[in-house]
């Protein structure tokens, strides 16, 4: 709690430990599991290396990389020393949470973004990579099961298998969601008739779907024309989001799907106006011109999204009031994205209350109520 504020963190992470594979993988699949390296600075998945987030502009040299790899895991040590001397244990993530004035949190993974993010992994590796991490992250949150909340990985490169392994993950182990990638798999779109056993799965389940970019995956990516890192992640971040968002809204999912619940993370809210505008606007043209995709959808797009979606505001988004008045304040939720080097920690739910163009009544509905709506939860400590 904060100044009065109950806080729900929507979009929190964990730091997986170098041994999480290796110890929760089945027998079979360990001499190929993901191999961390430094807090995953790289992740390594059958010899190859699956997390190319970390320096791959063509100009830098060994020594270069070395160099940038030192000041990233300074970083982390210089924000999180308590946390990373703990090697970001869940004991070490509770205290940190009641620095910054946080009640619960939904986590999602911080390197496990790349462990199948790759179209190379086979599909029974790619399941039983998804079984150790859900089974690791179920025992982690464990140490504080009402203020820490797990989201599941599922193998998207076999979609009736992940179906399968979100309903294990959400009624065996007690995840709260499925995360994806935004990025296609398999060269597939999220309204590919493929992955509706995943979207029944989570319908009937009731739990949400987070869709969760990261940095450099060996799957297509928007922003992928850029080789420098900082131009990349600026452009993948809400590019990846605002395609989804098209695939899962325009293309049908979320009509066929009515119970399915979406929430666009770690992209800002900012671009949701713009592109629910953009939308609205080509499905009424395409009415007028009987043609398009418009003909298979019962609403506007943007009226799916005020059923359905939700997004996660960052902790300073100047553009939040803008958001307010076109969205209204009920489907935006609070992020701090710790413990990633970008997080406003410890001042995240501060610089948050210190938005006064924020009514204090919005203010309570995107740090609390809307997270409660969206992961349907009603056991938080």
């Amino acid at each position: 709690m904060r100044d009065g504020y109950r806080v729900i963190d929507a979009d929190g992470h964990i730091i997986e430990p170098s041994g999480l594979w290796s110890d929760y993988i089945a027998p079979e699949f360990r001499d190929r599991a993901p191999q961390l390296e430094d807090w995953a600075f790289g992740v390594y998945l059958d010899d190859v290396e699956v997390n190319t987030w970390a320096v791959r502009e063509p100009e830098a040299t060994a020594d270069a990389r070395a160099l940038r790899k030192d000041r990233i895991l300074g970083t982390y040590r210089e924000i999180y020393p308590v946390a990373a001397a703990r090697e970001f244990d869940a004991i070490s993530r509770v205290d940190d949470m009641d620095i910054e004035g946080v009640d619960a949190a939904f986590l999602y993974p911080s390197f496990g973004l790349f462990a199948l993010a790759d179209d190379r992994v086979d599909a029974r590796l790619a399941v039983a990579v998804a079984r150790a991490y859900n089974e690791w992250l179920a025992d982690y949150c464990c140490v504080s099961s009402r203020r820490l909340f797990p989201i599941a990985m599922v193998p998207l490169q076999d979609p009736a298998a992940a179906a399968r392994e979100a309903a294990y993950a959400v009624g065996e182990l007690g995840h709260r969601g499925v995360f994806v990638r935004p990025n296609p798999v398999g060269g597939r779109n999220w309204d590919d008739p493929a992955f509706d056993p995943l979207w029944s799965t989570m319908n009937d389940l009731g739990v949400p779907l987070g869709l969760h970019e990261g940095g450099r995956p060996n799957l297509p990516q928007l922003g992928e024309r850029f080789e420098n890192l900082e131009q990349r992640h600026i452009c993948s971040h809400p590019m990846e989001q605002m395609s989804s968002c098209v695939s899962l809204v325009y293309g049908g999912v979320l009509e066929r799907f009515a119970d399915l619940r979406v929430v666009f993370l770690e992209a800002g809210c900012g671009w949701v106006p713009f592109w629910l505008e953009r939308m609205d606007e080509h499905y009424e043209n395409g009415l007028k011109r009987n043609y398009g995709a418009s003909a298979t959808l019962s609403m506007r797009p943007s009226e799916y999204f005020q059923r359905q979606c939700y997004v996660a505001a960052d902790a300073d988004e100047s553009f939040l009031t803008h958001v307010i008045d076109v969205l209204g304040d009920e489907r935006i939720v609070f992020s701090t994205d710790y413990p990633h080097p970008d997080s406003k920690f410890p001042h995240a739910v501060a610089s948050f209350l210190a938005l006064d163009r924020v009514s204090d009544a919005s203010k309570g509905r995107i740090l609390w109520d809307n997270a409660l709506d969206l992961y349907g939860v009603t056991d938080v400590a």
